[in-house]
């Protein structure tokens, strides 16, 4: 999961990897498909055939009984047989929430910034605690990527670890949205957002990754947004690719029929983690490295934190992904480069050589004069082909469908 500011420019250099701060002492304080005449996708511009939504009434937690439970405004989220599954607390649904404070400001910030969102709105709030945050958080090009889903308006959709609420937002003007989060500071910002902005197709799930409770067959679409890489930090109990897999299964069991799936994430092999671009891992060049070696290299790491010892971010080249995929039930239906990274969508390259070649002509048109852009230029064409950027594009976007449908 990568941030940008308004600039474009990442954030901070955190503590437990990059843009995510860690606090496990319950105080303030931090530990140590497309269209042939538009080959480049933009906010709005590609809409594949949508399918319809099979899935009506509100969102279904699954009791281990066996039972649906429905998701709604109730104080008590009880099942039929008697067990209680979570509790409604101002706003959000608490079921599972994580231990530990896991976000992309240190604990005692994100105290101070639900205090003034609760004084003077969180749209100002978040300009005068954090305006670092401002375009990751408050932008609508967050879900610049919603009309590549092929989901009916108000299609059913979950955000699978939702942060603060930038993706799900954007797409509960439209659609039915389960924000699930684990960290309830989030969730509780969210709330906030909410209800000051009338997102009355928005449900906030406070409950962690592994312990959802969702019932299957219930989703048109599921984001896993800069998700999937750190799944295996929060579950130790097997190796990391295993770890993404079972991830990915259950994930795709929540899926209605013709339901897909949306993940963004970067290219191991990306031209960013070439140029330097630290990995998750907090350090630059470890996605590069053999993944014993990068292991060896994070534990002898003095500046990371406790909770994220070891090599467990892994992220793939493009063949890794679709193998990753195959082994967990689903296929690439479409793919796309996101340029200007999976954080803010708003321009999406699909993995074809004309669309590639189009984009990449596009800024020669003004280009300065002087050997220095005219070689700059040569070497920008002569990279234009398809195979170069599925290997080295550093941003994937991919659009999955399960292998039965």
């Amino acid at each position: 999961m990568r941030h940008h500011a308004a600039n474009s420019k990442r954030i901070t250099r955190p503590v437990l990897a990059q843009g995510l701060f860690v606090d496990y002492s319950g105080g303030a304080g931090h530990s140590a498909a497309r269209r042939d005449s538009l080959p480049i996708c933009r906010f709005g511009s590609c809409m594949p055939k949508e399918i319809h939504s099979l899935t009506q009434g509100p969102f279904n937690l699954l009791c281990p009984c066996g039972a649906p439970v429905p998701l709604d405004d109730r104080e008590r989220i009880s099942c039929s047989c008697g067990r209680e599954l979570g509790r409604m607390r101002d706003g959000v649904a608490v079921v599972a929430p994580l231990k530990s404070y896991w976000g992309e400001i240190p604990k005692s910030q994100m105290a101070e910034l639900l205090a003034r969102s609760a004084q003077i709105g969180w749209r100002s709030a978040l300009l005068e605690v954090a305006p670092a945050l401002d375009t990751y958080v408050a932008s609508p090009n967050r879900a610049a990527f919603q009309d590549l889903l092929p989901i009916p308006e108000t299609g059913r959709i979950l955000d699978v670890g939702a942060g603060l609420g930038g993706i799900s937002a954007a797409l509960a003007v439209r659609h039915h949205v389960v924000a699930l989060e684990g960290v309830p500071e989030r969730c509780q910002f969210m709330a906030v957002r909410k209800k000051e902005d009338g997102l009355n197709r928005l449900t906030i799930l406070n409950a962690g990754i592994d312990s959802m409770h969702l019932a299957p067959g219930q989703f048109d679409a599921i984001i896993v947004n800069g998700v999937l890489e750190w799944v295996a930090v929060f579950d130790l109990s097997g190796p990391t690719e295993k770890i993404q897999e079972a991830f990915l299964k259950r994930l795709r069991e929540l899926l209605a029929p013709g339901g897909v799936l949306y993940v963004g994430i970067e290219n191991r092999f990306g031209w960013a983690q070439f140029r330097g671009s630290p990995d998750h891992s907090g350090l630059p060049y470890t996605s590069l490295m053999p993944r014993w070696l990068a292991r060896f290299v994070c534990n002898r790491s003095w500046h990371r934190s406790d909770d994220n010892r070891g090599y467990r971010t892994f992220t793939y080249s493009f063949s890794g992904y679709r193998r990753l995929f195959a082994r967990s039930g689903l296929k690439i239906g479409s793919m796309w480069i996101a340029t200007n990274g999976y954080n803010l969508p708003t321009e999406l390259v699909p993995l074809n050589g004309q669309a590639i070649a189009f984009y990449s002509k596009l800024p020669l048109v003004q280009a300065v004069p002087g050997w220095r852009a005219l070689l700059k230029n040569r070497l920008k064409l002569l990279a234009a082909k398809e195979w170069f950027w599925r290997r080295f594009g550093s941003d994937y976007v991919f659009v999955l469908e399960r292998y039965d449908a």
